[in-house]
């Protein structure tokens, strides 16, 4: 019986998402991942997206305070992401002494990490703050 297009689709999702958690979880890192993304998805703001709906779903991000779009939410979480991997990538600049250039790059890369996510924090925050 031939297959259709949604379950090839559906099957090749599955396959590409065990074939990244497989390894994940097989080195006993999910547990603390999952935890990670719970809490960034918290401080990225879902359950006020979840509690307090706008009506307006199609707006990236809804002008005006006490209300947001998941979008948003999503927007929230990804900027907390990049400040955090560049706060990782400063870290880990520290504990790299044995090659001096990768010092550097991790450092430099961080940097940028770093002054990226607050140049969207700060766009965001200007975005929200119009309404």
């Amino acid at each position: 019986m031939m297959k259709l297009g949604y379950d090839k689709t559906v099957g090749t999702l599955k396959g590409v998402f065990w074939g990244v958690v497989n390894p994940i979880q097989k080195r006993g890192n999910l547990i603390p991942i999952l935890y990670v993304l719970v809490m960034v998805a918290l401080a990225g703001g879902f359950v006020d997206a979840l509690a307090y709906p706008v009506a307006d779903q199609g707006a990236l991000v809804y002008p005006g305070a006490g209300a947001q779009t998941i979008a948003e939410a999503i927007l929230d979480s990804f900027v907390i992401l990049l400040g955090g991997a560049g706060i990782y990538l400063t870290y880990m600049s520290g504990r790299q002494t044995t090659r001096a250039r990768a010092v550097n790059m991790y450092l430099g890369i961080a940097l940028l990490l770093i002054a990226v996510s607050t140049l969207a924090g700060v766009q965001l925050l200007l975005i929200k703050s119009s309404g």
